[in-house]
């Protein structure tokens, strides 16, 4: 076999050859209620935790949350465990192309093929399995920006929030039910997921939601639930300009609400909110809203952003933010 030859069959191998359909012949079993339709969860009996997606360029890829060294295509997935040369994982992996007639161990699932992701979702998703739960306290939040525990702590922000390297504080982005990243946030520092794609910063949605209130970013959306309540209330963030894609998930969340609901749009009151607010309602002119009322609402100071209005408000002694 030519060196040509030999790299068409790794990519084979790399590319049509299902990495979940392998590793169950291995003993991995999916976790359902955690996997997506851009990635699914792995587990074996010895409590090996795999995460499997595509990347840009078609290959299935995995990480062990468990183990670093544990990651790559599924030709590094069998040198990992079984210490074979590449000539034998070749004639391993041959029987698996095509459909696979020969196949000694049969499973009794059925795994979707995943779409190639155009960023690095495997990266995203290691990282927000390496982060920490947030708990009701961080300094950033409580001390910097004045958040108050009981909205870093109530349950529709429950999962939302995390704490990666350096204590920064990461705000899950989503598209429809899927991470896709996560804005990054800290005293003097604001990023975005390396790999990631900005999808929607969202709380979690529930049947009594009557109000979406639509923000810049996730420390607004915070804020203004601090300052306004949380009842009968879903938050949403873009983290700035709208892409393409978050057009098509504003509309399906707008669509998504109930009749009678209200769609605030909660932006800072300088240039960059009034042309996301004209982004938004251009946006959304293309919904129908039935009987949805739409409205925004901005600081009363030029140049604020709700953080900067909770932050004031403190300082001035007004009485504390209601949470109900």
């Amino acid at each position: 076999m030519t060196d040509v030859s030999c790299a068409d069959e790794l990519e084979q191998f790399k590319t049509q050859i299902n990495l979940c359909a392998y590793a169950a012949s291995r003993g991995f079993q999916p976790v359902p209620n955690q996997s997506s339709r851009r990635s699914i969860v792995l587990r074996n009996p010895s409590g090996d935790k795999l995460i499997v997606s595509r990347g840009p360029n078609g290959h299935w890829r995995y990480f062990n949350v468990h183990e670093s060294r544990d990651r790559g295509t599924i030709v590094d997935f069998i040198q990992f465990r079984e210490r074979l040369s590449l000539g034998l994982v070749r004639r391993e992996l041959r029987q698996w192309l095509g459909n696979a007639p020969n196949l000694a161990q049969p499973f009794s699932h059925t795994f979707p093929e995943l779409r190639s992701q155009a960023h690095d979702l495997a990266q995203v998703l290691l990282a927000w399995e390496h982060a920490l739960p947030i708990g009701r306290v961080n300094n950033y939040l409580q001390v910097e920006r004045k958040i108050p525990p009981a909205i870093v702590g109530d349950a529709r922000f429950r999962g939302q929030l995390r704490i990666g390297e350096r204590r920064n504080v990461l705000f899950a982005h989503r598209q429809y039910d899927d991470l896709c990243g996560f804005e990054v946030k800290n005293r003097g520092f604001t990023g975005f997921a390396p790999g990631g794609v900005k999808g929607l910063f969202s709380s979690l949605p529930t049947p009594n939601d009557r109000e979406l209130v639509i923000c810049e970013t996730a420390i607004d959306a915070l804020s203004y639930a601090a300052l306004h309540g949380v009842h009968r209330k879903r938050f949403l963030s873009t983290a700035g300009k709208l892409s393409p894609l978050q057009k098509q998930l504003l509309q399906a969340v707008v669509l998504e609400m109930p009749s009678g609901s209200q769609i605030i749009l909660a932006m800072d009151h300088d240039a960059g909110g009034e042309q996301l607010i004209a982004a938004i309602t251009q946006t959304l002119s293309g919904v129908d809203l039935g009987d949805k009322a739409f409205a925004s609402h901005v600081p009363d100071q030029a140049d604020c952003d709700w953080n900067d209005v909770l932050r004031w408000s403190l300082r001035t002694s007004v009485p504390g933010p209601t949470v109900g």
